[in-house]
């Protein structure tokens, strides 16, 4: 009874330790279902964050084989996850292609760590892209070598644009050769040009010191013979007028004409080297002083010849040199007597201004000038068929021209409509 007893109770508490094995088991096969479930929501929640991200991604084993990718690799390849898991590159690309890729993987697979490099690929529409390959190998749980995944980063477009870039850049760095060329041959050009201009100027200035050097030399033998000339001309006409015919008085008026001519000439060819090589005496110059000496000087003339004589109510004080414009007004009038012939009635001054510029006129009616010689009378010995006749030397508007210059202005005539002329003068407002 007693062996039965314990026979029982053996067999309750192996049914007990039965009872409890069996709720161990149902226990574990739960928790073995929720790990499996919580394990399968993770996988799910990583394809579906992989399958956001726009890039290409997939993942293989250390046989080359695919474990996985996202939605933009199956796009890229033209094919669904199922049709491309378990395959390999050399199933989904051309031969050439799927060899780098498999020789690249067998590379980063010997040599664990991450990998980078360009590559190029056809788009299942037929378009060629370039792209670039992020590569990594990852581990197990134990930590060993799993497999690699892999990133496609397509720069097709940056590609284009930095081909573009290059383009441009290249083209620019064309121009900028050719401008810079252009520049240097213009820069040699201009080089040689100053060079040749530097000669021409030297020679001018040497030209310039020789005729300088040649006028006083003609100013000085020619004076001195000239009014020896005169001298005795005018001794034998006067000592010996009586003896002398028509003819030969006529003779002598004529060599004393010759020599009074020359005279002026010299002194005239000596007041154009002065006034190129003196220096201007810059002074507030009342220009109403200016032409009531000019008035008064001439005054015998106008008297004369009924010739009457206008000037403004108003005239400026200006800065210039008081004997330059002494000469040019004193030329410009002299002028308008000379060769206005009979019918000259009026002279009048006249002025305006500009911003920079005092302007002042000489008007005649007398005969005037052709337009066509408007501009060579002021030309060194120069003069006009309309001067024959009348004593000059060809150079007091030559004078006129180099003093408007020096004072930083210009000499110019215009025809009147009904005969006469107007010189113009203009003088620079900033001499100092």
């Amino acid at each position: 009874m007693k062996d039965t007893e314990k026979t029982r109770e053996a067999l309750l508490a192996e049914i007990e330790e039965l009872r409890r094995m069996c709720a161990t088991q149902e226990g574990c096969a739960i928790e073995a279902r929720r790990a499996k479930e919580a394990l399968q929501d993770q996988l799910h929640f990583l394809q579906t964050l992989i399958d956001t991200i726009p890039n290409p991604i997939f993942y293989k084993d250390t046989r080359g084989r695919y474990l996985g990718c996202n939605k933009a690799f199956e796009e890229r390849i033209g094919m669904t996850r199922g049709e491309i898991v378990g395959k390999s590159a050399e199933d989904l690309f051309p031969q050439g292609l799927a060899a780098k890729y498999d020789e690249m993987d067998l590379a980063l697979l010997h040599h664990p760590g991450i990998q980078i490099y360009e590559s190029s690929i056809v788009y299942p529409d037929g378009a060629h892209h370039d792209i670039i390959l992020n590569k990594g190998t990852f581990t197990n749980a134990e930590g060993n070598l799993a497999g690699l995944v892999g990133v496609t980063v397509d720069i097709t477009e940056r590609k284009k644009a930095q081909e573009a870039l290059q383009k441009a850049h290249d083209e620019l760095e064309l121009r900028v050769a050719r401008r810079t060329a252009e520049l240097a041959r213009a820069n040699e050009e201009l080089r040689l040009e100053i060079a040749e201009r530097q000669k021409a100027e030297e020679a001018v200035r040497i030209s310039a010191e020789k005729l300088k050097l040649f006028a006083y030399s003609v100013a000085h033998d020619l004076k001195s013979p000239s009014v020896g000339i005169y001298g005795l001309t005018n001794l034998l006409r006067k000592q010996y007028h009586d003896l002398l015919d028509d003819k030969g008085r006529h003779l002598c008026g004529q060599i004393l004409k010759a020599s009074e001519l020359v005279v002026a000439l010299v002194e005239k060819i000596n007041i154009y080297a002065a006034t190129k090589e003196t220096p201007l005496s810059i002074e507030n110059v009342q220009m109403r002083e200016i032409f009531q000496m000019l008035r008064e000087e001439f005054s015998t003339q106008l008297s004369i010849r009924s010739i009457q004589w206008h000037e403004p109510e108003t005239l400026p004080e200006i800065k210039a040199d008081r004997l330059s414009l002494l000469r040019v007004f004193r030329n410009l009038i002299d002028n308008a007597l000379k060769y206005g012939g009979d019918g000259l009635t009026h002279i009048q001054i006249g002025y305006d201004e500009t911003p920079e510029l005092h302007i002042f006129s000489v008007t005649d009616d007398g005969v005037g000038i052709k337009r066509e010689d408007s501009e060579s009378i002021f030309e060194l010995f120069h003069r006009n068929a309309s001067s024959r006749g009348t004593p000059g030397t060809g150079l007091g508007l030559a004078i006129v021209k180099e003093i408007a210059e020096r004072h930083e202005g210009k000499i110019w005539v215009e025809p009147g409509r009904k005969g006469g002329s107007t010189f113009y003068l203009s003088i620079s407002k900033a001499l100092q």
